[in-house]
């Protein structure tokens, strides 16, 4: 075994002392390279053993005297077929255990290669550089004539997860005559703070010759144990005063009675952790997780529990381990006879660590068969220079969040109920630093304990928030507190949604935006109905917040059972007005999912005196449904767009009926509408249609085509050349839009020349190239017109692009500048084969970085052309 790698002499006196894996006794050792045979001699009733091992495998033969035995014709001893292979390689040793008798201990390495197949769990064990051993012997006298395999396996050789695996190990154990060996595991999870420790450990039994349960083993190195600085524990007739926090948890034992190694620092001393193996339990062990903020200047001690334990013992001397220190402790004399007796152990310095074990070494058995002594210690706790301070004290030491700060802060949250309740209560005391460290403590409290706390930052921290402007960017947290407090919720999800709720009914303005998010982000089905009830009360920008937390609420599949409750008629109407169409604008897209959507929808449309605010509305609605395929939602929509007296409520239907394709007709007629606005909402739905792919019916580029050249409204002519740029090009379409580059508006000509850009309308090539050259035209104009050729794949303008791009690395102004990086997107499309030569010297360094990166954009373009 080796020790800890902080501990090099140790490390060489376990390699010494013990073997692991491929690690023998001083007991002589034979390679198999060429065949090997070991004798063993019958001794202290055992029979004599021969041993050959070599590339065609092992041969063991049983002699009941030494004279004449010899492997030859004795039995093949079977190994597993991946073995086979490494038994050329194989090492023999002999061990003499403490009563004389003997065993072979036969070890194959693995090579560092890869193995031909590594498909099994043994392939895998060599592919990992194990060692696969065998302790054979031979069998007593009188039991037989055949060979006796005690243990075989592959040693060295992790399995498991991550941080959970674990080896076996084959251990030799030098005692004062002969040896011990042992056979168990290594654990990952359980170390004596980071030394490797020997667990579940089997001891070949030198009465019966094989493996029993339940041996304990020192696991310490002998050179760090000699090495340890001893102390004496000093015994006190009262109790000391208990600390308020206990540092010390117990996270590993190597045994212990009924698995409860964790009473031995459970703060009652009633209770107690007895170990449990065979023997005086000299090795087992007890590890412990601190807290290195924390300094230990020593250690409580009681042994023995008011009720005793059966078979219970005191430890004589017993070892303190840190990762890098391991003190030596004695108690002063039996303490399982002074039963009211504690012990005290001052350490030399103040420790800070966090791991700590206690190892039993020594103990007082009082003339009891070993088998029955239980070496037992009741509780162990930390001293340290907090002791007698109140939780109270330690919040208030945790203001600066210094050492000494931190040093608290942990104390604190390993007190428990306490230790939080005091940190809620004194966080307002204390400065920024001292309420970082705080809200550490109590993040360690269950969610319902945090919840209230850090519910209440939350609303203390937004009350006076203003609403946000951008309802779809996230809040801003410029406050770390509030952050932090944002998150806590979130980690507890539904376990907050009664607070949060509590806030959206009764917190000030920006409480409630803040806690209406939150609560739909962690609890959308607890949300839905909680921020309907909230919506009457609110007003202006805090209603917009809340419905917004609404829609966010309703778009969760979670929410959906709480959706369908509230849709339903009875419990619908039972909600004012405004908010039933509150919760169907929220549902968006959905509503048409929504079971129950469509009956609520037709209870607010068909209701009779509908005012102007219902109607507008229910449009968005409508939409919805008439997108699922719900026909009187689409009749509804269509007599809004057609014939409803406002002309906002034909605007918003213009504006919701993209969307729906069945009516494509009924806004082509509305861009005839009376109304500009209705117009222009008619026209832009009917662009968006086409940009998305859908078919608008005949007749719809010459109503269009009418707009763009006739309207007396700038912004309604454009859109028109929007419109008619998305869709697919027809030769009326297009004339229109050369015509529209006579318009007098430089927007509505820019508009035009992107439609034909779009069409690739070369029929009308000139008419563009005399928008690109004509320098008393504006400069937008002019750029969109370049832009609009290099869609057309213009070749004969390559020289001028070229020209106009060289121009905008020292220009005479903005025009030329603009012109210049039009040039270049041009030239980048249609990438003429000389585009590197043309370019160069805009990529010099003396060129302006913005035009030298949009040069390098036009070379890696694609080309859009085809030469």
């Amino acid at each position: 075994m080796t020790g800890s790698e902080l501990h090099p002499a140790a490390r060489r006196a376990g390699c010494a002392a013990l073997l692991l894996g491929a690690l023998s006794s001083t007991s002589a050792i034979a390679s198999a390279q060429s065949g090997v045979s070991l004798a063993l001699p019958h001794a202290a009733g055992q029979q004599a053993l021969a041993v050959r091992i070599d590339a065609r495998g092992i041969t063991a033969r049983a002699c009941p005297t030494a004279a004449a035995c010899a492997a030859d014709g004795g039995a093949a001893v079977a190994v597993p077929d991946d073995v086979a292979p490494l038994l050329g390689g194989a090492r023999a040793a002999a061990i003499t255990l403490a009563d004389g008798k003997r065993l072979a201990m036969i070890e194959a390495p693995a090579p560092g290669a890869a193995p031909a197949s590594s498909e099994s769990r043994r392939a895998s064990a060599v592919t990992s550089g194990g060692t696969w051993v065998m302790l054979l012997a031979a069998p007593l006298a009188g039991k037989g004539a055949a060979p006796v395999v005690l243990w075989s396996g592959w040693t060295g050789v992790a399995s498991g997860e991550h941080g959970e695996g674990r080896s076996d190990v084959v251990v030799v154990e030098p005692l004062a005559s002969g040896s011990r060996v042992l056979v168990g595991h290594r654990r990952e999870d359980v170390t004596l703070c980071g030394r490797p420790a020997l667990v579940g450990a089997q001891e070949v039994d030198p009465r019966t010759m094989a493996l029993v349960k339940g041996a304990s083993f020192q696991n310490l190195p002998a050179a760090e144990r000699s090495a340890a600085r001893k102390l004496t524990a000093e015994r006190r007739e009262t109790d000391a005063p208990a600390p308020a926090f206990r540092l010390l948890r117990p996270t590993a034992a190597s045994s212990a009675i009924g698995k409860r190694f964790a009473e031995i620092a459970d703060g009652d001393p009633k209770t107690a952790w007895s170990e449990g193996k065979a023997g005086t339990g000299r090795g087992e062990f007890v590890s412990f997780s601190s807290a290195d903020e924390v300094g230990i200047t020593g250690l409580g001690l009681r042994i023995k529990p008011p009720d005793g334990v059966q078979g219970g013992a005191a430890p004589r001397t017993f070892y303190v381990a840190t990762p890098d220190r391991l003190f030596e402790v004695s108690l002063p004399d039996d303490a399982w006879l002074k039963e009211t007796a504690g012990y005290e152990v001052k350490l030399p310095e103040e420790i800070r660590t966090s791991c700590l074990a206690v190892v039993l070494d020594e103990a007082h058995a009082r003339g009891a068969p070993p088998a029955d002594v239980r070496v037992t210690i009741a509780e162990i706790t930390a001293r340290t220079a907090f002791d007698g301070q109140a939780p109270e004290a330690l919040v208030g030491a945790l203001a600066g969040g210094g050492e000494r700060s931190r040093a608290a802060a942990a104390l604190l949250a390993r007190g428990g109920p306490e230790a939080i309740a005091a940190a809620i209560a004194g966080y307002d005391k204390l400065d920024p630093a001292g309420r970082q460290l705080a809200a550490g403590v109590i993040d360690a409290a269950p969610c319902a304990t945090q919840i209230p706390f850090f519910t209440a930052r939350l609303a203390s921290a937004t009350a006076s928030a203003p609403p946000r402007r951008d309802r779809r960017a996230p809040p801003a947290d410029p406050d770390p507190e509030l952050h932090h407090a944002r998150d806590r919720i979130r980690r507890c999800g539904r376990a907050a949604a009664p607070a949060l709720a509590a806030i959206v009914k009764e917190g000030a303005p920006g409480a409630k935006v803040a806690a209406a998010r939150e609560l739909a982000l962690v609890a959308p089905a607890e949300a839905i109905p909680a921020l309907l009830d909230a919506l009457p009360g609110a007003r202006g920008a805090t209603r917009r917040e809340i419905r917004a937390a609404l829609a966010l609420a309703a778009r969760s599949e979670r929410a959906a059972p709480a959706v369908e409750d509230e849709v339903q008629l009875d419990r619908l109407r039972a909600r004012p007005e405004d908010v039933q169409l509150d919760l169907l604008r929220a549902l968006g897209p959905a509503l048409g999912r929504v079971k129950g959507g469509s009956a609520a929808f037709q209870a607010l449309a068909s209701a009779p005196g509908a005012p102007f605010q219902r109607r507008y509305l229910l449009q968005a609605p409508a939409a919805a449904l008439a997108r699922a395929g719900e026909a009187p939602a689409e009749v509804y929509l269509r007599a809004s767009l057609r014939k409803d007296a406002d002309a906002h409520v034909r605007l918003r239907a213009a504006e919701v009926a993209a969307d729906v394709p069945a009516l494509a007709p009924d806004l082509l007629a509305a861009v005839s509408d009376p109304e500009v606005r209705v117009r222009e909402a008619a026209i832009v739905a009917l662009a968006r249609a086409a940009s998305a792919g859908a078919r608008l019916p005949a007749g719809a580029a010459e109503a269009l085509s009418a707009r763009l050249a006739g309207d007396p409204w700038t912004f309604v002519r454009g859109g028109a050349a929007r419109a008619l740029g998305a869709m697919p090009a027809t030769p009326a379409g297009d004339r229109a839009l050369v015509g529209a580059l006579a318009d007098r508006s430089p927007e509505v000509r820019g508009d035009a020349l992107d439609g034909l850009g779009a069409h690739r309308a070369t029929a009308h090539i000139e008419a563009v190239r005399d928008r690109a050259e004509d320098k008393a035209e504006d400069v937008e104009v002019r750029a969109r017109a370049i832009l609009a050729l290099g869609a057309m794949c213009d070749r004969s303008s390559v020289d001028l692009w070229t020209r106009l791009a060289l121009r905008a690395k020292a220009p005479l102004g903005e025009r030329d500048q603009r012109l210049g990086t039009a040039a270049l997107a041009a030239l980048g499309a249609v990438h003429p084969a000389d585009l590197p030569a043309r370019l160069e010297p805009l990529l010099d360094k003396d060129t302006p970085h913005g035009l030298r990166e949009t040069a390098r954009a036009a070379l890696s373009a694609a080309p859009q052309c085809r030469r």
